[in-house]
């Protein structure tokens, strides 16, 4: 298919409305027609920024992600940048929650890889064991695509049968909740890093925790 020799939108443009798409409709209801009629464009124009609709879904979780950094410098210490990054995954994923199903399978479709790969690298140029970065990147990466599937779907619970009356206890602590979600989670990522990293330790017969 041919691309138009100019583009009559932004890339940056298309994203934000594909990502509000798929906020509000679900990822079923994104197309390349639906997408044009929204930034009311032909579907075509569309392929000046973009290869195929994979290509627009692959934008819309990077834009999503945005705020998911490694830092430019060496001055913080690992663990603050690392866990607060998880955190910040954790919170977009809230946010997206359709987006879901699709970070499940970041690697094979190759999203966010670049700053993956910036992460790995200041890890180990902060002293973490090259053995222990990957456990420890897809570990924080499972709990927080977990937390965030498993939140998503209680939050979308329209509790239109008498759970509460077959499930009392379930419901009473449901309801007496004395650590946020938030803080559940940011102690969950420090405990994984911290246990994945003396797990690599105690199998290496090194240290029990890095300096």
């Amino acid at each position: 298919m041919g691309r138009p020799k100019q583009a009559l939108i932004s890339r940056r443009k298309t994203l934000e409305v594909a990502l509000r798409i798929i906020d509000e409709e679900g990822l079923e209801e994104l197309s390349i027609r639906r997408l044009g009629k929204e930034l009311n464009v032909r579907g075509i124009s569309l392929y000046h920024h973009f290869k195929s609709k994979a290509d627009i879904l692959v934008g819309a979780c990077e834009l999503a992600l945005a705020g998911v950094r490694t830092p430019h410098t060496t001055s913080i210490d690992w663990r603050e940048w690392f866990i607060q990054n998880a955190i910040e995954y954790w919170k977009a994923l809230r946010a997206h929650p359709n987006l879901i199903p699709l970070l499940m399978r970041r690697h094979p479709l190759r999203i966010g890889l670049t700053e993956h790969n910036a992460t790995a690298g200041l890890l180990a140029v902060q002293g973490v064991p090259p053995g222990a970065i990957m456990p420890i990147l897809e570990g924080l990466e499972a709990l927080a695509l977990g937390c965030a599937a498993y939140e998503s779907g209680v939050d979308a619970d329209t509790e239109d049968d008498n759970w509460r009356e077959l499930h009392p206890y379930l419901y009473h602590v449901s309801r007496n909740r004395d650590i946020t979600r938030a803080r559940a989670f940011e102690v969950m990522a420090q405990a994984v890093a911290d246990a994945l990293l003396k797990e690599y330790y105690a199998n290496a017969g090194g240290p029990a925790a890095a300096g």
